[in-house]
């Protein structure tokens, strides 16, 4: 058996000095001094630091260093006043092929630029609006790069965009920016938006929907095994006044030598209410990908799912709720507020899971791991409402919890298999 110093997870004495220094090197001991110093991070900045020093040079040790310093102030100036020029001679708007996409799905951006000039500009960029996460690692927020935009022409742009995360775009205020043609100031501009594009949650494509009993009869929704004139067959009675010919059972209609007809299940109007814990509190903020996103995405499917089944939906995040009908355009709102929806704390979680629940009515919490063990330490799990748990740690939620899912493995595979086993299970119970 190894020793215990050569663990992976134990340090050198050397490894913990070189982590001190690294730390000493990268700590901030002026904050307040940032705003007058952040202008080196830019390369003008030290140009400018080369062209005194040259000068500096030129009045106290040699004259050659006026030669530099005059180079240097050639090449500050050249790359601080065309760039300004040129910013100001175009004219920039941008606009979306469509109103509404979802996340992963490619939208056309058209960038429409007017050049006022008549010699071509170059080195045009789209910063900002469209990085609703976090930027790459050098913090770089360019959306696409342009070649050249030709004189006194109007020129469209077009490209496809991938937004990875809902919300609103563009996100933020959109620049058009030109360094050219050294790259040591950017002169912006802001660009006007035509167009808005607004990115739903993705959703996870399941195939049913649970049985849930219920008997407020429509003309669409699940079908029930109560009579009716629609579904598959229940059983056959003696044919009573007013029943349809096409019903009419031949068969046992000529062995007992009366008339006999089919009945047949009837559809029901079915409710349900999803809860969506937007506490901030009980998720992780990491990427995309974190736990308070899925928690939006898991519920969405549901809202989407049920939706689509006929059923009447009602959503709730902290004190708001949405119902939703059996129509297109109420979806498209529900989901313009899921696109929209941000952290907010949420106290009376436990009220609303608890309300009561009525005969055709079901309630679906989707929430996390640390909400489930909050609620089973104040002893407020209501055994009446179904939690679908992302589970963002190792705590034991499994034996309250409807589904769980495991935030550190395939959650769409997850939540598909889980769904139709237990939609299954339900309609085999009936």
């Amino acid at each position: 058996m190894a020793s215990s110093n050569n663990l992976p997870d134990s340090h050198t004495p050397d490894d913990n000095l070189s982590r001190r220094i690294f730390n000493l090197a990268n700590r901030d001991f002026c904050p307040w001094a940032n705003q007058y110093v952040y202008w080196l991070k830019q390369p003008i900045g030290w140009m400018i630091v080369a062209a005194a020093a040259a000068a500096l040079i030129g009045i106290f040790l040699a004259p050659q260093g006026w030669v530099m310093f005059a180079a240097l102030a050639a090449v500050i100036l050249l790359g601080v006043i065309w760039p300004w020029i040129a910013i100001r001679g175009v004219h920039c708007s941008l606009s979306f092929n469509r109103r509404r996409a979802s996340e992963n799905e490619r939208v056309q951006v058209t960038l429409t630029i007017r050049n006022s000039f008549p010699w071509p500009i170059w080195g045009l960029a789209v910063e900002g609006g469209f990085f609703s996460e976090e930027l790459s690692i050098d913090g770089d927020s360019t959306a696409v790069a342009l070649a050249s935009v030709p004189g006194w022409t109007t020129t469209d742009f077009e490209w496809d965009f991938e937004p990875h995360r809902r919300g609103l775009y563009p996100s933020g205020v959109s620049q058009l920016a030109s360094g050219f043609p050294f790259g040591i100031w950017y002169a912006r501009d802001d660009i006007q938006t035509n167009s808005e594009l607004i990115v739903w949650p993705r959703t996870v494509k399941l195939a049913s929907v649970p049985a849930v009993k219920g008997n407020e009869l429509t003309s669409t929704g699940v079908l029930i095994n109560q009579a009716g004139q629609e579904g598959d067959v229940l059983a056959v009675r003696p044919y009573r006044r007013g029943d349809a010919l096409k019903h009419v059972h031949w068969a046992q209609t000529a062995r007992h030598s009366r008339l006999i007809v089919c009945e047949r299940q009837t559809a029901a109007h079915r409710l349900v209410e999803v809860i969506i814990d937007t506490d901030p509190r009980n998720h992780q903020f990491n990427n995309a990908d974190s736990s308070f996103e899925w928690n939006i995405r898991v519920g969405a499917s549901l809202i989407r799912q049920f939706h689509e089944h006929g059923w009447s939906v009602t959503y709730r995040t902290d004190s708001n709720s949405l119902r939703t009908t059996a129509n297109t355009l109420s979806l498209k709102s529900t989901f313009d507020n899921l696109a929209m929806l941000q952290p907010v704390e949420c106290n009376n979680f436990g009220q609303y899971h608890s309300e009561p629940n009525t005969r055709n009515k079901m309630r679906i919490a989707v929430t996390t791991s640390v909400r489930m063990a909050k609620l089973q330490q104040l002893n407020e799990i209501d055994h009446g409402t179904k939690f679908v748990v992302l589970q963002t740690n190792d705590s034991a939620i499994g034996t309250n919890s409807w589904l769980t899912i495991n935030c550190n493995q395939d959650i769409p595979l997850q939540l598909q298999k889980q769904w139709e086993r237990l939609c299954h299970d339900t309609w085999s119970a009936t």
